[in-house]
């Protein structure tokens, strides 16, 4: 079961029903300490998002030849990565490199 078809059998949350949760929350924490647990949440998820950024901008490590400087090439016509830096022509299809 996925979870769009898990929450659709709870429904949509309406406006009764987050006064509801607002008015348990009061009950639990207390008026002074949700403030604060809204900040912490909010820190926490801007936490999260800033790390989300930065993994996904990190470039994966090159290795083999390619550390050393040398440009990668792929072959217009078959998309193959050409380790070779002196090759004219692909290993794979023959194509010649540009």
């Amino acid at each position: 079961m996925s979870l769009l078809a898990a929450l659709g059998l709870f429904g949509t949350l309406g406006t009764p029903e987050l006064i509801i949760i607002l008015i348990i929350l009061l009950l639990i924490f207390g008026a002074s300490k949700l403030p604060q647990l809204g900040g912490a949440m909010g820190k926490t998820i801007k936490a999260f998002k800033s790390e989300m950024k930065d993994g996904m901008a990190e470039e994966p490590a090159k290795t083999g030849p390619a550390q050393a400087g040398a440009e990668v090439r792929f072959c217009a016509k078959c998309g193959v990565e050409v380790k070779d830096a002196e090759a004219t022509y692909c290993p794979k299809c023959g194509k010649a490199l540009p």
